[in-house]
């Protein structure tokens, strides 16, 4: 096996590494390519063809099946897939520790780690209150209390 195979081999296994710590659908197709140039090395051809092999298997994967593959994630029009801190929009959870006001901010806890957050009207709320997470602003999570459904009879 030539120089050439085993320095495609290596670009490829990078780019599925990388693939596998975003999953966003990019250097899948980058790590093809990279796997074609190889199989080419591997045949002989030379370097232009397997530059060539590279760019159009990784760059049409690209531009012809990313679109496909991130249109069936996102399950024919519903939400998107959000992670991170777009993914705490709309939860619930508890107070750690009060709310005293915008400049006091109380804690809560989601997904395992501590957040600073403070009350969308800026008033103050009781730890141990169900709160929903409304938006994030710089480090701080924004929260309502969630209403009580408990009617009088």
């Amino acid at each position: 096996m030539s120089g050439w195979f085993w320095f495609w081999l290596i670009v490829g296994v990078a780019f599925a590494v990388g693939e596998i710590l975003t999953l966003a659908f990019f250097a899948a197709f980058l790590a093809a390519g990279a796997v074609g140039a190889a199989l080419a090395a591997a045949l002989g051809l030379p370097i232009l063809v397997q530059v060539l092999v590279f760019g159009v298997v990784g760059v049409g994967g690209i531009l012809l099946f990313r679109p496909l593959v991130m249109r069936s994630l996102h399950r024919g029009g519903k939400a998107p897939l959000v992670s991170g801190a777009e993914g705490m929009i709309g939860q619930r959870v508890v107070l750690t520790d009060a709310i005293l006001g915008l400049e006091r901010p109380g804690h809560l806890v989601i997904f395992g780690e501590r957040w600073p957050a403070i009350s969308a009207d800026g008033s103050p709320v009781q730890a141990d209150t169900t709160v929903v997470i409304k938006a994030l602003r710089n480090a701080t999570l924004v929260v309502e209390p969630v209403q009580s459904s408990t009617s009088s009879t």
